[in-house]
């Protein structure tokens, strides 16, 4: 009993130390503001305890990378991406660390409530509900990150982009523009997501060559990430264009995101936010991956 107590400090211990040094180092670098670090400590110190280190790593994977591709080339998006509010760094608020983290840290909590700590190991349908909320949690860092670096990396691309509903060229920073380089993007950044949980699952799968897992092909994740950066980056351009006001305004020469008199209607109506169309987007790619992911890992079983 005193062991399994101690056992329960270290982790809870080692998840507030984890959580605490992400965050400062998000505010530090002014990758978070304030309220953005406040709120990832939170939401990455329960990841970092119900989920275990699988469910950590990719949380830190996606934070990670997605502040490096906001700092890139940051000032040049700034020139033509006018009308954003961009903070200075690229910095993320508390709405944006909202939108992008609750269905995954929700997801961690329910698995660990029914299964306790994760093991990093895909096991398909022999264990459907386990590879179920596994595959919903990769799915939906995997749209995020593929996302976030559509957005960012799409932004330095020359040419203009085209809007997704219309296939018609509108400027930068439109909702719902899509890019050859953006898209590139989102499919790279899922790929990584699923390409980091692969590594950090490859060593319990050797140990585990015997029983339930000893037949389950681990590299499809990969293609579950990259599949899920694109739809991901797909379904939030669909919604940014429908539920997101997008129009031209000639004496600033740049994109606004709110109706006013001088404005010339793009697309889209003023019912939605960035942040808020990002979570749902993330929430569809999170429901749809965790109802076919243990029929799609079955289908690289051997």
């Amino acid at each position: 009993m005193r062991i399994a107590e101690g056992m329960l400090l270290m982790r809870i211990l080692f998840s507030t130390l984890l959580a605490l040094g992400i965050a400062y180092y998000g505010y530090n670098s002014r990758s978070l503001t304030f309220s953005g670090a406040v709120l990832g400590f939170l939401v990455g110190g329960i990841t970092f305890f119900c989920g275990g280190s699988a469910y950590g790593i990719i949380l830190i994977a996606f934070f990670l990378s997605s502040s490096r591709i906001s700092k890139y080339k940051f000032k040049t998006k700034v020139k033509r991406l006018r009308h954003l509010p961009l903070k200075k760094g690229g910095s993320r608020d508390w709405s944006h660390v909202l939108s992008s983290s609750i269905i995954a840290c929700a997801i961690s909590v329910y698995h660990y409530v029914l299964f306790g700590v994760h093991r990093p190991l895909i096991l398909g349908s022999s264990q459907p509900l386990r590879t179920a909320l596994l595959s919903a949690y990769i799915g939906h860092y995997a749209s995020c990150t593929g996302d976030h670096w559509a957005s960012e990396i799409g932004a330095l691309e020359k040419a203009m982009p085209f809007l997704i509903t219309k296939c018609r060229r509108v400027p930068r920073g439109t909702n719902g523009a899509i890019s050859v380089t953006g898209t590139t993007a989102s499919i790279a950044g899922g790929a990584f997501i699923g390409a980091v949980y692969y590594f950090m699952s490859a060593p319990e799968q050797q140990i585990q060559n015997e029983g339930v897992g000893k037949n389950m092909m681990q590299w499809p994740v990969i293609i579950l990430g990259a599949t899920c950066g694109f739809a991901g980056s797909m379904v939030d351009s669909m919604l940014g264009s429908i539920l997101q006001y997008s129009g031209w305004s000639p004496s600033r020469q740049a994109v606004v995101q709110k109706p006013e008199a001088d404005v010339k209607h793009i697309c889209g109506v003023d019912l939605l936010s960035n942040n808020q169309v990002n979570f749902f987007a993330s929430l569809i790619i999170s429901i749809v991956t965790g109802l076919l992911g243990p029929a799609f890992f079955d289908s690289f079983k051997i």
